[in-house]
């Protein structure tokens, strides 16, 4: 098979996942309530909000767009990374130039480009050693800046005229200083981005041209439902596929995660909990816990995949999935079972 009919099967795949699914209209069937908790959350049919919820309170604590925000500042005093909105398809070039009003021209690369002097992208798992802004800092100073110019996509259908330059000057334990504009215009603009380390991330939005915070504080929350960027490794005529998905992150705040489908849920105690792995992977959960059936064009969830959520004060939460639907049938409505196990 040619690299050309492949491209074209996975964009069909991918498309039939992307429409717009229902199945006939019903409640959401929940077993006995025991010690158990049980929560729906709403995403919207296409997945435009992004959800948190904390287990202790057993509520949703913020809604926010995931369209919101573009660019995210660590806040803590010694960080500098920055992150993208991996949500809403966005990459970033790095042009290796330094005249932020120079740069014009978008590069002569496709959007499905990635690599060395391509578009990069972050890993899904959050990692701070792998993001697509790397290092971005001076070798002679930590608070400098290379100075080099990036260019960012803010849209989904990748147009050039859509596209943002950012000049990352300088950190601070208080703040980010960055020049920014349009890619095609002169005109730039300095903005300076607090770091408060209530929050995980400051952000910036280029609709806005502010600082914003879909976020709420980060020792209110465990895990956010979103849409975000998957990585598909190892796929044939290509190193990695990145493509949109939706699912569940957890808090980056003191919170690491393990997963276990190798007992029943209810039979999920403190002993078998403390023999497993836990990883402070962000996308530890993610979207595993379901799967789409395109001869139903239904979404089906497992039950039997466990999740173990660590969080910021020590306790220990056991969660599995039953829905991905709501009471109407509409999909983006995840339901699920929690416990706090210690």
């Amino acid at each position: 098979m040619n690299r050309y009919i492949y491209l074209s099967l996975i964009a069909i795949i991918f498309s039939l996942l992307a429409t717009s699914c229902e199945k006939p209209e019903q409640a959401v069937v929940l077993p006995p309530k025991t010690g158990s908790a049980y929560a729906t959350v709403e995403m919207g049919e296409e997945y435009t909000e992004q959800v948190f919820f904390d287990f202790e309170s057993g509520n949703v604590v913020y809604t926010s767009k995931v369209n919101s925000w573009d660019l995210a500042f660590e806040t803590g005093p010694l960080g500098y990374h920055v992150f993208l909105n991996g949500g809403m398809q966005n990459m970033v070039y790095n042009t290796h130039q330094t005249d932020i009003k120079a740069v014009k021209t978008p590069p002569n690369i496709k959007s499905t480009d990635y690599g060395p002097d391509k578009w990069f992208f972050d890993a899904t798992s959050g990692s701070v050693d792998s993001t697509g802004f790397g290092d971005w800092r001076s070798a002679s100073s930590s608070a400098m800046s290379k100075n080099e110019v990036y260019i960012i996509t803010s849209d989904a259908a990748h147009f050039p005229d859509s596209f943002k330059k950012v000049q990352l000057v300088g950190v601070t334990d208080k703040e980010y200083i960055m020049l920014y504009g349009d890619l095609r215009s002169e005109n730039v603009r300095e903005i300076k981005i607090p770091k408060d380390d209530n929050y995980n991330f400051s952000y910036f939005s280029f609709k806005s041209e502010g600082v914003v915070y879909p976020d709420p504080p980060k020792k209110t929350w465990d895990i956010v439902f979103t849409r975000y960027r998957y990585i598909y490794y190892d796929q044939p005529g290509m190193p990695y596929f990145p493509y949109v998905v939706s699912g569940a992150l957890i808090n980056p705040y003191n919170t690491t995660a393990a997963v276990d489908s190798s007992i029943a849920y209810e039979n999920l105690k403190i002993d078998k909990i403390l023999s497993l792995q836990f990883k402070d992977k962000r996308d530890i959960i993610g979207f595993s816990w379901k799967q789409y059936s395109i001869e139903k064009s239904l979404y089906t969830v497992n039950p039997k995949r466990l999740f173990i959520i660590k969080n910021r004060d020590g306790e220990y939460w056991k969660l599995h999935f039953l829905d991905f639907y709501n009471k109407q049938g509409v999909k983006g409505s995840p339901s699920f079972e929690y416990e706090r196990i210690q």
